[in-house]
């Protein structure tokens, strides 16, 4: 994944059946505008997931959204993950609000099977 955008993310949540309409929009772009300045696609991604589990940028399906946009960065990197894991993780990640990226980013390192 070269390079995400807002339309992309749109379209996956749409795909999964829901509107694409905004609760938090402002969060994705911020967690977008991270992605630009080209940091570790690990750091990218937790700002990705912290916006849609604990900021919630959709009105609704920010979990399966998430799981799809996880699941590709994991592809392309040609990484597997613990699938019993991961449900689990960002359930985590999203009830407990938790804010902190390294935080966050270790718990989707703790879902990456080596």
């Amino acid at each position: 994944m070269t390079y995400i955008n807002k339309k992309d993310i749109i379209g996956i949540n749409q795909e999964i059946g829901e509107s694409g309409n905004f609760s938090n929009e402002s969060s994705l772009d911020f967690a977008l505008s991270i992605i630009k300045h080209r940091k570790s696609w690990l750091y990218e991604l937790s700002y990705l997931v912290r916006s849609l589990l604990v900021d919630h940028a959709f009105e609704d399906g920010n979990k399966r959204t998430t799981m799809i946009i996880v699941a590709t960065y994991l592809k392309e990197k040609k990484l597997e993950c613990d699938k019993d894991r991961i449900t689990k993780v960002f359930w985590n990640i999203s009830k407990k609000n938790i804010t902190d990226i390294n935080k966050i980013m270790r718990l989707i390192k703790s879902i990456i099977i080596y």
